[in-house]
């Protein structure tokens, strides 16, 4: 992603209702998929971490550690207090295989021209019974000038997302749709984006004002108490678990 991007994210991931409900939405799956182990924290790697600010929440509860190919983004994460090395899947990784107890690729696979094989490079970082929690933006159709400024490869059919995650050694926990409540909004947005893009280098991360950011946040959040348990049909994102076997 370009400095433009990092910045803006730096700005406003700690109050945008879109980072604030997909974290929660995260830390569900962590505490629900990855049970504290007596005696150490579990230990949780975040993969194109961006700035870090996850870690930064979740870094008393876990031996959390991110990796990102962008200089800005570690000094951003530093800034947070958070450890973050550098590397790019799918080489190179400053990791030992088979060192972490979960891996994360939050809005990441879409990055990368060659997903298969950074996804499958990514799980060789898992202990055997590890989880891997993966969120990617969902719907082709939708692509927008948008994605372009996100420097996206593509968007994901459940379909497709399914099959990236179905590689021998992996049992998938669940694959869903994700940000269902927002739907019909958000397509209307995105389908007046065809219409009326972005500016050229400009991003559209704009805080509400507070009663409705609450509101959104609060909505897209709530999916985390159906997620995996409930069929989700559709929404903007697709989030799974996978675990590896062993």
């Amino acid at each position: 992603m370009n400095d433009e991007v990092y910045e803006e994210m730096y700005r406003v991931e700690s109050r945008h209702w879109w980072f604030g409900a997909k974290h929660k939405i995260v830390r569900n799956l962590l505490h629900r998929y990855l049970p504290m182990s007596a005696g150490r924290k579990p230990r949780v790697v975040d993969l194109g971490c961006g700035c870090g600010y996850l870690l930064s929440l979740i870094k008393d509860e876990y031996d959390a550690v991110g990796m990102d190919s962008f200089q800005q983004a570690i000094d951003f994460s530093g800034k947070r207090g958070v450890r973050v090395e550098f590397g790019s899947l799918p080489e190179p990784v400053p990791f030992e295989n088979e060192s972490f107890d979960c891996l994360m690729l939050l809005d990441v696979l879409e990055h990368l021209q060659d997903d298969h094989a950074c996804f499958a490079r990514a799980i060789k970082l898992l202990k055997p019974g590890g989880i891997a929690i993966c969120t990617v933006p969902a719907y082709p159709w939708l692509w927008t000038k948008r994605d372009e400024y996100h420097q996206h490869f593509r968007r994901y059919t459940r379909s497709a997302f399914k099959t990236l995650m179905s590689i021998d050694g992996v049992k998938p926990e669940f694959v869903s749709h994700m940000n269902a409540v927002l739907f019909p909004a958000a397509v209307g947005e995105r389908v007046l984006r065809k219409f009326v893009p972005l500016k050229e280098g400009h991003g559209d991360l704009k805080v509400p004002a507070a009663p409705i950011n609450w509101a959104m946040r609060e909505s897209y959040a709530a999916e985390r108490l159906l997620m995996g348990r409930v069929p989700i049909p559709l929404g903007l994102s697709l989030v799974s678990v996978t675990r590896r076997e062993g």
